[in-house]
Parts: structure tokens; sequence; C-alpha cells
């Protein structure tokens, strides 16, 4: 999968570094990093957010059936988190299943198809994005009526 130089040499072929350089890049652009990072950096030394856009380029670069993305946003700047929204966007409508395990249900509604709201590794509620609305999953989530308390704080 790899670029190559003298690919007659077959799996002793030296790697195209150069190549690996740009495409990376490319990717990490695709997520929204315009910086140019370190190719030869420890991902180590690198920041919480540059790690994430990372781990989600590679995600990107090996094109699984199946992305599942734990907090994605996590430790990401605006224009970072944007990226990964537009890359979830793009991998769906290639038709690629993600799960995205976020608590930021702004994102959720952006890109799901379906929530799945979970509460001590149990379902508790799945519904389609289109049959229901922030203030419902609120209610589910934390267990309130989120509908009565709106009312009650506009009453104020």
């Amino acid at each position: 999968r790899e670029p190559v130089k003298l690919k007659w040499l077959g799996v002793f072929a030296p790697l195209d570094f150069a190549k690996l350089r740009d495409a990376a890049s490319a990717l990490l652009k695709r997520v929204g990093i315009s910086k140019k990072l370190d190719a030869d950096a420890l991902v180590s030394t690198l920041s919480g957010g540059e790690r994430q856009s990372i781990a989600i380029s590679r995600a990107m670069q090996f094109a699984a059936k199946v992305i599942i993305l734990d907090e994605p946003t996590n430790n990401l700047g605006v224009e970072e988190t944007h990226g990964v929204l537009r890359f979830v966007k793009e991998v769906r409508d290639a038709g690629h299943s993600v799960l995205l395990i976020t608590h930021n249900i702004h994102h959720v509604f952006q890109v799901a198809d379906r929530i799945i709201v979970m509460r001590r590794g149990e379902i508790v509620a799945e519904q389609t994005v289109a049959d229901t609305d922030l203030l419902t999953v609120e209610s589910i989530i934390t267990g309130a009526d989120m509908s009565a308390l709106l009312k009650e704080t506009r009453a104020k």
C-alpha cells in the first residue's frame, strides 16, 4: 500500500518517503490541519489534538468499511473539528459505517443517521435523527423532562 521506489524489488523495494510525506500532508489538510507537522516527529511529542488528527487521517487513508471514532473532536480546535465532521460525512456518504462515540450531541445531529443512547452499558434508546430532536435526546440522556425545564426557565 505504501509508495515505493524500484517496484521491481518487490518487498525489498525502498519506501518513497517524499510521496509518503505528501500523502500525509494531504490527509491532514482534509481533516483541517493546515500547519506543517514534522513527519519525523514522534507521536508522543505531539499535542492531544494533533494525535487525534493523525489517528483520523490514518482511518481516512485505509478507508475501512467500519470506522469507530471515540470522542474524535476531543482536544481539537474549531477548524479541526469541522474537518473531522466533514470526514465523517464523506465516509458516511461513500457507504462506510461510522460509529461516533461522543458527548457533544450537536455533532451527532450534524452527521448521524441514527442515535443510540447507552447508560451503564445498556441501550436505553435508539432513534433516527429525522424522528427526534435535541431536547428529546437530552431528556433520554439525563432522564429529565427537558421540555418542562425549558418552559419553567422561560416563565421566569
